[in-house]
């Protein structure tokens, strides 16, 4: 929750300062006038200690891994659940962690809490660390008086999303290094391998066959116009990840790349799964369902989808219930509508959206290894193809010099 310095007077004139936690300016001047105090100045509180961080050394990894994020959060809900006061729970949790950066974080964290501040609010102040899942579930815990409850909720959504990459990354594995082996092969054979032959071949006083007579072709232009293949490629990719990386063109593929072929159905389900998984930890944490789906918007790391949960949540504003706003998009399947819709009829949209997930994670681990066992083969046929080509390149001339041999050597005889 915010924080504000306030300067006040009350009845007497005197003056005091201090601090107030409050969600809005609006609320901790309210706030403060219950307790008698007429507000002079207030603003929002600057906290320094994030400014640490530039002093430290510049080869310092400031990166936190998933798998590190989920340790500390479930760590934290352990110890709170055990009756650790929080304080010393963030301490020793800064001692056990093995990256310096997290550690060092931690630690100034517990400083925060430690001066007076919520949990929350401290967290609050590393936002390349901590996302506004993690905020928001924290906030909604501190309100309902069971953080650690949440914590633990938490600790599931992260862990869930460690195994989901795994899965996703083991699948794809073999298939990334055939891509890699191929390139490499290609590469070695085109720059060290093609030009001895070319040489070799060029000096054959004999007609070379088409393969071969395509392959020498390919050398010579490669060789030729090595800068602007490369450069080409390289400009077109660094152009795209520029374009994506930019707010309009962001917004552009994350709606196109539910549309690819192949993959898009992969994307949209990782999607899905994952709204359904942020939002019902978020709901069942305490926090309204308006403010879930903003959040959730924020969280999935997907601005076409975080487009339409705004105007889902300005949609429910206006009075319509879940159901309905989300029947308004054509990006939810007719599955989530309608378990949205039996969770809302029986009052139990937390078991409803579980099953989603539940469902999706079924249905990602099927189609990752579909993929997989797809793209394998494929590439296997292409090396395959690419190998026997080059063989065809190679041995037909050397085949026709030793036919033109025997034959000379026959007609001698």
């Amino acid at each position: 929750m915010p924080a504000y310095v306030y300067k006040a007077r009350d009845r007497n004139g005197s003056v005091f300062s201090g601090r107030v936690e409050a969600p809005g300016i609006r609320e901790a001047v309210l706030s403060l006038r219950e307790r008698g105090l007429f507000v002079t100045s207030i603003e929002e509180e600057r906290l320094s200690a994030p400014r640490k961080e530039a002093s430290r050394s510049l080869f310092e990894t400031k990166r936190v891994k998933l798998q590190e994020m989920a340790a500390f959060v479930r760590g934290l809900s352990v110890m709170l659940e055990a009756g650790v006061p929080l304080l010393s729970a963030l301490r020793s949790l800064s001692q056990q962690t093995e990256n310096p950066y997290f550690s060092r974080v931690i630690a100034e964290v517990a400083g925060l809490v430690e001066r007076g501040f919520s949990l929350s609010r401290a967290l609050a102040e590393y936002p390349r660390v901590f996302n506004r899942v993690i905020l928001g579930m924290v906030q909604s815990g501190e309100a309902g008086g069971n953080l650690d409850w949440t914590l633990g909720r938490l600790a599931d959504y992260l862990e869930w999303e460690k195994d989901l990459r795994d899965k996703i990354q083991s699948a794809l594995y073999y298939p990334i290094i055939l891509v890699v082996a191929m390139i490499a092969a290609s590469f070695f054979l085109v720059y060290f391998v093609f030009p001895q032959f070319l040489l070799l071949f060029e000096g054959f006083n004999i007609a070379l066959p088409l393969p071969t007579q395509i392959m020498l072709s390919l050398i010579r232009f490669v060789n030729a116009n090595w800068y602007l293949i490369y450069g080409g490629l390289l400009g077109g990719l660094l152009l795209f990840v520029l374009y994506v990386n930019s707010p309009k063109g962001r917004r552009f593929w994350d709606e196109r790349r539910h549309r690819l072929p192949l993959f898009g159905q992969l994307f949209r389900k990782l999607i899905l799964s994952r709204f359904a998984w942020v939002f019902n930890s978020l709901v069942r944490s305490g926090m309204p369902v308006v403010q879930a789906l903003e959040v959730t918007g924020s969280a999935v790391g997907d601005t076409y989808l975080q487009e339409i949960l705004g105007k889902v949540a300005e949609s429910i504003r206006r009075g319509k219930n879940l159901t309905q706003s989300l029947s308004e998009h054509p990006f939810f399947p007719p599955f989530v509508l309608q378990m949205v819709s039996v969770g809302e009829e029986s009052g139990n949209l937390e078991l409803t959206l579980s099953k989603v997930t539940e469902l999706y994670d079924k249905e990602i681990a099927i189609f990752v290894g579909r993929l997989s066992a797809t793209i394998e083969p494929i590439l296997t046929l292409l090396i395959g193809a690419g190998v026997f080509f080059v063989a065809l390149a190679f041995f037909l001339p050397i085949f026709e010099m030793a036919s033109q041999g025997m034959a000379a050597a026959g007609g001698g005889m």
